[in-house]
């Protein structure tokens, strides 16, 4: 039987895990890092955190016997995040992430570069360059940081990063080059436009399930092992997830909220990022800014610990106070910046565990948004949908997701299913896998299903219609 070892280099956390080929998982270690917010609307990692991070983690597995006999190691990570680096692969500067939203005066000014046939292929059809765009924040780089930028010779991904610190060799993918590939599948040329030379720092492109190389033995794994050059967190947990033919949908409970679905060939919608097919996967996506992020920002504000503010949360009478949880602009289906979270509606009698509860409703409604976003850009209805995360860890926020997007959810038994979608990725790359499909129905389990409560309908579908308008009218104040 193999054993396959998947890496997620998450926004909070590196998680590493070793699974049989028929989804058991052997052991997993966790390593947490930091991000820093050294200005308002900024926010930096340091790479040097995560490789940290990631050779704790494999040092524990390697002291509990759990790295013997692998047959194959899988990536993933963040993505919309980016570093830059020199020859050496040593990082020049903290790297961007996702949530930083620096970049949004630059990326404006790029997008009126591109002709209308080039804009209609960036960001998987969105139509412009966004402050998370790898061109945005090379632009800013080169205004901003000179003596960096005369030095930088790589851009790169986490995960592409993390890569070349295992094997020597940088290698990425087109699933997670998010507007960075055009039609041919390779780099376009209209990157350079936006900042000359940017071709020429992007790594070269490969199958999310081919071998980019072998382990050297840095990071404490064993050499020789090949390595899959992987995807972002987002799609592997989709592969973790069970997603594997038209129809099939997911909720990614994370730092932040991303809701996905497989469709057949075509479609999409405003405010949704199309993929290109993969594998027989067509997948149209939709991710938040913030999902478990706005309820660690909540224990901030309100006191206590995730635990008891869930704790508190279901001790609240269904109310009408309402959560908009823009805590740093919004990504789909809204790609705004400038929005910011609200609770409204509270009164007098509106204490911690009604913020609380309006919290994790607030998050069900940015997915509801979402996912009827997506529903129009597959063409059909959504029928159920997988769930994984850690936010799926509590099934309070499960039943809460269930109401409010009026869907079953099926939990699945592997809650990481990042971590587990990389060591798909691995057992692809090395032949073990076979296809898709039979993969997700050997590794995958469902461990629950959350069904709507039909006695919170009608409360829900109004506090959504009020959610929305909130939104819509609160917009321009911030703009």
């Amino acid at each position: 039987m193999s054993r396959l070892l998947g890496i997620d280099l998450g926004t909070t956390s590196v998680k590493v895990a070793v699974f049989t080929d028929d989804g058991e998982r052997i052991a997993a270690a966790t390593r947490r890092h930091p991000t820093h917010r050294p200005r308002p609307g900024w926010a930096e990692q340091d790479p040097a955190d995560w490789w940290r991070g990631l050779t704790g983690a494999v040092a524990e597995l390697d002291a509990a016997g759990a790295l013997r006999d692998l047959t194959a190691v899988g990536l993933c990570a963040q993505v919309n995040t980016q570093l830059v680096a020199d020859d050496a692969g040593t990082p020049l500067h903290p790297a961007i992430t996702w949530q930083d939203g620096r970049c949004a005066e630059t990326a404006a000014g790029l997008t009126e570069r591109l002709a209308a046939a080039d804009r209609a292929r960036v960001r998987g059809g969105l139509g412009t360059v966004d402050a998370s765009h790898p061109a945005a924040r090379a632009a800013w780089l080169r205004t901003h940081r000179p003596d960096v930028w005369r030095r930088t010779t790589r851009l790169l991904a986490p995960k592409d990063w993390i890569l070349a610190q295992l094997t020597g060799r940088a290698v990425a993918d087109p699933l997670s080059s998010i507007g960075l590939v055009g039609p041919d599948g390779d780099h376009p040329a209209w990157l350079d436009l936006l900042v000359p030379g940017l071709r020429a720092l992007l790594p070269a492109l490969a199958d999310p399930a081919s071998v980019a190389g072998e382990t050297t033995g840095a990071g404490g794994l064993p050499p020789g092992l090949p390595v899959a050059v992987g995807t972002m967190d987002a799609w592997s947990a989709l592969l973790g997830g069970g997603i594997a033919a038209p129809g099939d949908a997911i909720d990614v409970a994370g730092t932040s909220e991303v809701v996905a679905v497989a469709a057949t060939p075509g479609g999409g919608a405003p405010g949704i990022v199309t993929f290109p097919t993969w594998r027989g996967l067509h997948v149209h996506a939709g991710p938040t800014q913030a999902g478990g992020d706005a309820l660690s920002w909540a224990c901030s504000v309100l006191g206590g610990t995730v635990e008891e503010l869930l704790g508190l949360a279901g001790t609240a009478a269904p109310g009408t106070v309402l959560f908009l949880p823009q805590l740093a602009g919004e990504r789909a289906p809204l790609w705004d910046p400038h929005l910011r979270a609200h609770w409204l509606g509270a009164g007098f009698g509106t204490g911690r565990a009604e913020l609380a509860l309006a919290v994790l409703e607030g998050v069900a409604h940015a997915a509801r948004h979402v996912l009827a976003a997506l529903e129009s850009a597959a063409g059909a209805p959504v029928p159920a949908l997988a769930v994984c995360g850690g936010g799926a860890n509590s099934d309070l926020w499960c039943q809460v997701k269930a109401d409010v997007l009026d869907r079953p959810l099926r939990r699945t038994a592997e809650r990481d299913a990042g971590v587990l979608g990389a060591a798909m990725l691995a057992g692809l790359a090395v032949g073990t896998g076979g296809s898709v499909a039979g993969l997700a129905a050997r590794m995958v389990r469902v461990d629950r299903e959350f069904t709507p409560d039909p006695r919170q309908r009608r409360r829900l579908d109004d506090a959504h219609d009020r959610y929305l308008e909130a939104q819509r009218a609160l917009a321009p104040i911030f703009r």
